[in-house]
């Protein structure tokens, strides 16, 4: 069985900054929400009060629905482009709708009832600190990850609903974003790349995909005028040295 390539994304704008880091969280969440013991209950709740952290961001719901607008307004010029799927653009069009109005219907700032939730509240404040969440210090905290495993899943999955359209929001705005480019075969001349990036574009994300026997990772660095990338191979006792290799890799410039 060929193992799946790696894809490795650097963004551009801040936006989407927020929303890969959004989406690292949603995918721990599911990930540890599958687990059985009190550790995974543990992980995910650290998870669940990590995204509420960055959704603390007074005009993340604004900004969401300000993108999601400006898609669809991006894809309302499609619809007379001869070819075009209608059927799917429609599909599109009425997701990036349905997303919209369930942000604008949020009452005040996206997962309020998490953030009054008193118990909730506890555990984040000692999750401030390194090591913190002890036994000792959170005795509530402690008892609940004592109960049944179906339990404490079941409760976890209710407080995720509160995230639910935060997540939907998300997941559609990367998958557009994603989508809206195809990749290119590239190649890095003794482990480096460069090239320009149209100053007029609007690019939000870029990714680059890697076999995965490549034996190297990119750093990428994005300027106001090109991207640079630079493949070096993983050294865990020393400084890594970038490879002098010519490395094969499929590159992404994602406008959308």
């Amino acid at each position: 069985m060929t193992a799946e390539p790696i894809i490795y994304e650097q963004p551009i704008s801040e936006h989407v900054r927020v929303c890969l880091r959004l989406e690292y969280l949603f995918n721990q969440i599911a990930h540890w929400l599958r687990g059985l013991s009190s550790w995974d209950s543990r992980a995910a709740m650290a998870a669940i009060l990590e995204t509420l952290n960055v959704l603390d961001r007074p005009d993340l719901k604004a900004k969401l629905v300000k993108e999601l607008s400006r898609y669809t307004a991006v894809l309302a010029k499609f619809a007379e482009t001869p070819h075009i799927d209608r059927g799917k653009l429609a599909s599109i069009q009425a997701e990036l709708s349905h997303t919209i109005y369930q942000l604008n219907s949020t009452q005040g700032r996206l997962a309020q009832s998490l953030r009054d939730n008193d118990f909730l509240n506890s555990i984040r404040q000692h999750l401030l600190n390194p090591g913190a969440g002890c036994d000792f210090e959170v005795p509530a905290y402690y008892f609940w990850l004592q109960q049944p495993p179906q339990e404490r899943i079941a409760q976890l999955t209710h407080w995720c609903t509160s995230l639910r359209i935060v997540q939907n929001a998300v997941n559609l705005t990367l998958r557009l974003i994603r989508q809206s480019s195809a990749s290119e075969v590239r190649v890095a001349h003794e482990g480096f790349f460069q090239a320009t990036l149209d100053g007029q574009a609007s690019f939000q994300l870029i990714r680059v995909m890697l076999p995965h026997g490549a034996g190297v990772y990119p750093e990428i660095s994005v300027g106001r005028h090109g991207i640079s990338i630079r493949f070096f191979a993983l050294n865990l006792s020393e400084r890594p040295s970038q490879t002098s290799n010519d490395i094969k890799f499929h590159l992404t410039c994602c406008e959308f």
